[in-house]
């Protein structure tokens, strides 16, 4: 036993479900993954108050940021692959795993790839079975990705299913399409069937990859393509251009699903900006509108649909200088005008007052926040209806989040009573820890931290709510609490909160919010 133990802490992955043979493990019938966990999760994450979902590291800083300078760490890790070419061991791989181990690899890649096919020492055949090792065998992800990243510089066909599984989890897709486009003949094809396996950072990597190579894959871009877990956005452009969406919605008759799918790309176009291309990128974007107002007289019938011609007439109404831009293209102020009309019609329908008071009634309805939407926009009072949905639903953070939207002093009184009746108080303040509160077991929590916003503006109102928060595991409860009592004269805390007050200032491990409660007291 104490030789096991001894192995574990020499060689980080003996003991361990190696990354590959999980992934393995969690693929259903149709070949995609149902469960992201990897066996590196707590000890990547220790020391973290957040995680970020599967590839949202590298997904966000390979597309809003750069790497670090790593001219050192490259020179000493190719010293470490041209030695276990020369003389393999399992001393050698150690010192290079443990190094991995400790990477970002995204900041690696580039120059450690251009490294490796300028040093005249490492022989590809030696670096073939090592980089299969590391992708295959690692237990921790930055040594699966540099792996897969070095197979990546190989043309064998031996590795390819390899790559294949690893990158059906998002946390190694973009390095498996890296990969991919680099040995495979078929890469295309590979990359359009992996496309439509993953929904999360990896949909948006391959299908940036993807080429349009015949009308199937033009089809699903416009259909699905652009629909990822993280924001449409990223990949709205991408699919309009490589879909030939200006094409597509021409034609006098489209089906639903390319009407549906050709709104939200829409919608994500008038919404993006920053990183993603805008409706200003597109250079259909006139064409493209006009065609689905056009489809829209016949084909808007939900709530979603009005939500859409609301974006547009948003967008048309803008009183601001990028129209004098966008009328030296192919925008004219009187396609503009007609444009506005149609959507005016629309919107002027009465139809859609009796569709959205049907959707308010089901607050599981996956529509329910587009229903308000619409609601306020005609001026419907949603308030009422939607409390009384609490009664079926007391912990619904939707709910909250949509009723906590009120000025009325009694609405916010009769709120409040609400949920220090409803909400588990006390399995929410169960002691102070460094959660984030995210997923269905955090619903609870996240009720409470939406209402603790809103009392920050009713003195003394709610008081077991924000005894409640000063004693939830959620770092993000605290924290509102602790904002409520620096508005709150100290008269207004009430026994109850004043001693969780004093407790929490010996529990909390927080610096930041130990220092909150110092200036509080």
């Amino acid at each position: 036993m104490f030789g096991r133990r001894k192995n574990e802490v020499l060689y980080p992955w003996v003991g361990k479900l190696s990354i590959y043979e999980t992934i393995m493990q969690g693929l259903d019938a149709q070949g995609r993954l149902t469960d992201d966990q990897l066996p590196d999760d707590e000890e990547y994450w220790a020391g973290h108050t957040m995680r970020w979902v599967a590839g949202g590291l590298d997904g966000a800083f390979g597309h809003h940021g750069a790497g670090e300078h790593v001219a050192d760490k490259i020179k000493d890790l190719v010293q470490l692959l041209s030695r276990q070419c020369r003389k393999p061991g399992m001393k050698t791989r150690r010192e290079t795993y443990v190094r991995l181990m400790e990477e970002n690899a995204l900041s690696l890649i580039d120059p450690l790839l251009d490294a490796v096919r300028q040093h005249p020492a490492i022989q590809p055949d030696r670096l073939y079975e090592e980089a299969r090792w590391l992708a295959e065998h690692g237990a921790h992800r930055n040594v699966v990705k540099i792996g897969i990243a070095l197979l990546g510089l190989l043309e064998t066909e031996q590795h390819h299913e390899l790559i294949l599984t690893l990158a059906k989890h998002d946390e190694f897709t973009l390095y498996a399409a890296v990969a991919i486009c680099n040995i495979s003949e078929q890469a295309n094809e590979q990359l359009y069937t992996l496309a439509r396996q993953v929904h999360g950072w990896g949909r948006i990597h391959v299908v940036e990859r993807l080429e349009p190579t015949r009308q199937e894959i033009r089809d699903w871009l416009l259909r699905e393509g652009f629909r990822n877990n993280v924001m449409y956005e990223y990949l709205a452009y991408e699919c309009a251009h490589k879909g030939e969406l200006h094409t597509a919605i021409a034609v006098p008759q489209i089906d639903q699903e390319l009407f549906d799918g050709a709104g939200d790309i829409l919608s994500a176009l008038l919404a993006a900006g920053g990183p993603a291309e805008s409706i200003d990128d597109y250079e259909h974007a006139a064409m493209v509108i006009g065609n689905y107002l056009r489809h829209a007289k016949a084909m808007c019938t939900t709530v979603q649909h009005f939500t859409i011609i609301m974006d547009i007439a948003d967008f048309l109404d803008e009183e601001d200088d990028s129209w004098e831009t966008r009328y030296e293209h192919e925008w004219t102020p009187e396609l503009r005008r007609r444009y506005a009309s149609l959507c005016q019609q629309m919107m002027d329908d009465p139809q859609w007052v009796q569709l959205v008071e049907q959707e308010l009634q089901h607050a599981d309805s996956p529509h329910l926040h587009y229903a308000i939407r619409v609601a306020r926009m005609l001026t419907l009072d949603v308030w009422p209806v939607l409390f009384d949905q609490l009664s079926r639903y007391p912990v619904k953070p939707t709910l909250y989040f949509e009723l906590i939207k009120t000025e009325d002093e009694q609405r916010v009184r009769k709120l409040v009573a609400f949920a220090e009746q409803h909400l588990p108080l006390g399995e929410i303040a169960s002691g102070p820890a460094n959660l984030p509160g995210y997923g269905l077991e955090y619903e609870a929590h996240q009720c409470l931290g939406m209402l603790l916003q809103l009392l920050s503006s009713h003195e003394g109102m709610g008081q077991e709510l924000v005894a409640a928060g000063l004693w939830s595991p959620v770092t993000s409860n605290r924290c509102a609490a602790l904002h409520v009592l620096k508005v709150w004269s100290s008269e207004m805390w009430g026994e109850k909160t004043t001693e969780r007050l004093h407790h929490l200032s010996v529990a909390e491990t927080e610096e930041s919010i130990r220092e909150q409660i110092r200036e509080i007291l």
